[in-house]
């Protein structure tokens, strides 16, 4: 299927309009809202306000993306109120897929399921089929990517979770062993929210900072970028375009440069060929995807390991792609030992001489390293890296994996020394740095099915805690009857009253 489909990429995007409302959409609407009906048990509310006024929130996602909404939307179904999701993004472009990412197509097989929770009506299928028809569904290869993104949007809506755009978290802290303040920024001022718990769900970069090697340093700044930054490809037209990196983002650049008319794009790596294996798409199974963060602490490492040593290569489609694309070329064993700016041109120094670009991009990737977070700066020193709490076997270290957080099975974090930070339990990650902990695909929307509902549980259960003496009170103290105690005298044989 995929060699049938590559080509029509060369078809333009769709634009970023709104789902529209027709008989079909009106439809699955109705459909949605009785399937939600029809799951509501136990539809008890229960959680007790923290505050009479009702200001502490209950839990504080970070970030508005595919995770942070199905989150939400898990801890609606589970009826916990007062939850808010901050986005930094715009309205309606929440997540990677209308800034940075660059593919044409997700990497994920269409049937993928994951924001729905389990609501057939509110998969990305039913949607596709309801906006496009049945045989349009049968004849998609791969989700087109600003698709997704119109799903995720459309999602948002019809489950009426709280979302608040072009709002920026600048600092998460706790104030108490229960309770956290965030700081968001939004139209020029800052806010101060109050919450018992909180989840980061920000991304790719949410656990760290975009890698840019320090050779790029010297350049001027309109000379390079990293795949992540937003780039204006008008700007390489007739021009040489140089790509350090072989991941699956530095060919949707190379892509997206040579369409938008550049001369040529060289991708460099330092690699002798190009991976050619991807075992997570072997991790797609319902026992892996559920049930990695069970594993020792030494098989969990030993599998992130092995996918770190080995890297991935790109998906076929994005490989056929870029390689069909006249001025394409791949320059394995070409790391790059040095850069110099000369008249507007930079000069790639390797071990098989100079070449020469007009612009160059770092596709080297996101570091994990929670102190390059300003926002998490009264979270990082007291939480526990895979450094703090285990050690590998001899020939099996890795200072990237290292740094990553140590999260329970809820995806909490824990404390580094014991009784210093009693707030851990209640602050959840699901962001890159995750993926030691709770699996390799766990931050990806191939996981979101099994993942949400582990962190919904996790936020759930420390509310409950919180009450559990307060519940237990009033257990006590009601009388429960299922029965009225004057029909049960009666029945007797006895007299009422």
């Amino acid at each position: 299927m995929a060699d049938a489909c590559w080509f029509e990429w060369n078809d333009p995007p769709m634009s970023m309009e709104t789902t529209p409302d027709t008989e079909a959409t009106r439809a699955l609407r109705k459909r949605i809202a009785h399937d939600i009906e029809c799951l509501s048990y136990p539809a008890r509310p229960w959680v007790t306000p923290r505050d009479a006024e009702g200001q502490i929130l209950n839990c504080i996602i970070v970030g508005g993306g595919q995770y942070g909404q199905s989150l939400a939307f898990g801890l609606a179904r589970d009826r916990v109120d007062r939850v808010v999701v901050f986005d930094a993004n715009p309205a309606g472009f929440a997540g990677p897929w209308m800034t940075f990412a660059r593919m044409i197509m997700l990497r994920t097989p269409k049937d993928l399921t994951g924001p729905d929770l389990g609501i057939g009506s509110l998969t990305f299928r039913a949607w596709y089929e309801a906006r496009y028809g049945v045989e349009a569904w049968d004849r998609l290869f791969r989700i087109q990517r600003p698709d997704w993104q119109a799903y995720l949007n459309w999602h948002r809506d019809v489950t009426g979770i709280d979302v608040r755009p072009a709002s920026v978290v600048t600092r998460v802290a706790p104030v108490a062993a229960d309770l956290f303040e965030v700081d968001v920024l939004s139209a020029g001022q800052t806010v101060t929210h109050r919450a018992r718990t909180v989840i980061l769900a920000s991304g790719a970069e949410g656990s760290g900072a975009r890698s840019v090697p320090s050779l790029f340093a010297g350049l001027s700044r309109s000379l390079y970028a990293h795949t992540n930054d937003p780039i204006d490809f008008s700007r390489v037209v007739g021009k040489r375009v140089g790509i350090l990196g072989a991941g699956a983002s530095s060919f949707d650049n190379a892509t997206a440069a040579l369409v938008a008319g550049a001369a040529s794009a060289d991708l460099c790596f330092r690699r002798p060929q190009l991976p050619l294996s991807n075992p997570r798409r072997w991790m797609e199974f319902a026992g892996f995807l559920a049930h990695y963060p069970e594993l020792p602490d030494e098989q969990r490492w030993r599998y992130m390991k092995r996918l770190y040593d080995i890297s991935q290569p790109p998906p076929e489609p994005t490989f056929k792609r870029a390689v069909s694309l006249p001025g394409f070329r791949m320059r394995p064993a070409t790391p790059w030992l040095a850069l110099h700016e000369h008249d507007g041109v930079v000069h790639v120094e390797t071990p098989d001489g100079t070449l020469e670009y007009d612009f160059v991009i770092a596709g080297t990737g996101i570091s994990v390293d929670l102190n390059q977070r300003p926002e998490l700066a009264a979270i990082a020193p007291h939480v526990a890296l895979w450094g703090d709490r285990f050690v590998p076997p001899a020939g099996e270290a890795d200072d990237r994996l290292a740094r990553f957080p140590y999260l329970d099975r809820y995806g909490a974090f824990m404390e580094r020394t014991p009784g210093s930070a009693p707030w851990a339990g209640r602050l959840f990650a699901i962001f890159r740095a995750a993926t030691l902990s709770l699996g390799p695909s766990s931050a990806s929307n191939s996981n979101i099915r099994y993942t949400a509902p582990r962190i919904v549980s996790g936020v759930t259960r420390a509310l409950f805690l919180d009450e559990a003496d307060s519940v237990f009170a009033e257990f006590m103290a009601q009388a429960h009857h299922e029965l009225q105690p004057d029909a049960v005298i009666q029945a007797a044989g006895q007299p009422a009253g």
